[in-house]
């Protein structure tokens, strides 16, 4: 699918992203779920060891496995502990390991980084906490067999788990991101112009600073008068919820630079 999907954000600037192929969803899904093996294993003998699987659940299951292998006899429950005993063992795997991943590579897992996707929300911003609980609940009953033709017949391929959580999986570009993290978390904070102290940022929004991020990754794609409208209707709302002064027009841009730089250094700190 190649139609763009556009999103406005709270100060009007557009954003567009190309939704995810299902193919390279599937592809990501692969990649991951080869991933999630280890984990996997480790949440099995974790639970083994906490007493959760008891020596009848791991009989039963043994039961069924003979059965499946053509073994006479087994117990005719047999299937529903094994079936019962793989849903446990792979719901954990995999609400820890997206869920996770998706929390900390802001929306993306590995096998997305690989192929190339990130989930958003619907709004065009990153992920929340509560999105990625909401989708990594339902990405057990995602699997089922009825539910795959959903993300078919999807608008924007969402699966049910986006469609509660609000979210949809968008192809990350590579020549539409720029270093821009890395560059300004690497800069000295002896060179910058203007001053945030912590308590400032944490009065911006976080629609705020993927707002300023977003649009100066795209700096270089934007015409003289796309530049000047976005500083116009972005800095001043900003400024005034920081309830820092209001910089001149000519030094609205370094102030924007500036107040990312000191965000990435305060979430580098907040992480070490």
């Amino acid at each position: 699918m190649s139609t763009k999907i556009e999103f406005e954000t709270p100060e009007n600037i557009r954003v567009a992203y190309r939704p995810a192929g299902l193919g390279t969803r599937f592809l990501a899904w692969f990649v991951d779920n080869i991933l999630m093996i280890p984990l996997i294993f480790v949440i099995f003998i974790v639970l083994a060891m906490l007493g959760v699987f008891t020596s009848e659940v791991l009989s039963r299951a043994a039961d069924a496995m003979n059965k499946s292998n053509g073994a006479p006899g087994g117990d005719p429950e047999a299937e529903l502990y094994a079936l019962g005993l793989g849903v446990l063992v792979m719901g954990l795997g995999s609400f820890f390991y997206f869920g996770c991943s998706e929390l900390l590579l802001r929306g993306q897992t590995l096998g997305k980084r690989w192929s190339g996707i990130r989930v958003v929300r619907l709004d065009g911003f990153a992920l929340e906490p509560g999105g990625i609980f909401i989708r990594s609940l339902f990405r057990v009953v995602d699997h089922l067999p009825p539910l795959w033709i959903v993300p078919l017949v999807s608008a924007r391929s969402q699966r049910l788990g986006d469609m509660v959580a609000g979210t949809v999986v968008v192809a990350d570009s590579p020549e539409s991101i720029s270093d821009l993290r890395q560059v300004l978390s690497e800069r000295p904070a002896a060179e910058v112009e203007f001053r945030f102290d912590n308590a400032a940022l944490q009065r911006a929004r976080r629609e705020d600073i993927e707002a300023v991020e977003k649009i100066l990754e795209r700096w270089e794609k934007l015409t003289a008068v796309q530049r000047q409208s976005f500083l116009d209707q972005l800095v001043p709302p900003i400024a005034a919820r920081l309830k820092v002064e209001l910089p001149p027009a000519d030094r609205r841009l370094p102030f924007l630079y500036d107040l990312l730089a000191a965000e990435y250094r305060r979430q580098h700190r907040r992480l070490g």
